[in-house]
């Protein structure tokens, strides 16, 4: 009986064996991707290093707000301190407030080319005395004579409205007193009239001459009848 089955447990044997190898190898085969867990896996922090860099951003935090304040500070006082005398002109740090003054002028007393026309207008008024003075000893006044005085005799309106400056004076902290923007202006303008009216006056001078001969040339052709 036995012999006639033996195959057949002679197979089941073989399939019970290979069947036992099967489960071991795979239960001991396991295929591991990176590293293990319990090998590579962070240390846990602190509760000490975990606060530390929260107490070093707020003391960073805290940091800033300081140094914001400060500087928002420190513009409010410059911002005081520039408010303090407004529209005022100041020298340096030196504080200065306008005094009740004012300074006027004409402008064309510093204009050379007005100075000219003044001139021109004194020969003028010089040829009409002469006129006068040769009407004294003619028996007749020839026509020419009296065109050309009246023509020499016109006046001549040279000046206009004066300059006013107002608050011309500062009075200083430093108990000084000073000239304004606009009359320091017309202080150094006035200056450079001075420096140059010396080369000036001999200008004028020669044109007072040369108009006034001129004049002279016009009343000998009138009473010579060349007119």
């Amino acid at each position: 009986m036995f012999y006639k089955h033996w195959k057949k447990i002679a197979l089941t044997l073989t399939a019970l064996f290979w069947a036992g190898c099967d489960d071991s190898s795979s239960s001991a085969d396991v295929v591991l991707y990176g590293c293990p867990d319990d090998v590579c896996a962070p240390a846990p922090e602190s509760s000490s290093e975990a606060s530390t860099p929260s107490s070093s951003s707020s003391e960073e935090v805290k940091s800033s707000s300081s140094i914001a304040g400060e500087s928002s500070s420190s513009i409010a006082e410059e911002s005081s301190s520039s408010s303090e005398f407004p529209d005022v002109p100041r020298y340096g740090v030196i504080g200065c407030v306008p005094m009740d003054s004012s300074v006027t002028y004409f402008s064309e007393d510093y204009s050379a080319d007005i100075a000219k026309m003044w001139k021109t207008e004194e020969a003028k008024h010089a040829a009409v005395d002469k006129i006068d003075s040769i009407k004294q000893t003619l028996a007749e006044t020839p026509s020419c004579l009296e065109n050309l005085r009246e023509q020499l005799d016109k006046f001549v309106a040279l000046y206009g409205a004066p300059t006013i400056i107002k608050n011309a004076v500062l009075s200083c902290d430093d108990g000084t007193i000073r000239p304004s923007e606009e009359y320091a202006n017309f202080l150094k303008m006035k200056e450079e009239w001075e420096a140059n009216k010396p080369a000036l006056e001999k200008e004028l001078q020669k044109l007072y001459e040369d108009k006034l001969k001129e004049i002279e040339e016009q009343i000998n052709k009138c009473l010579n009848g060349d007119v």
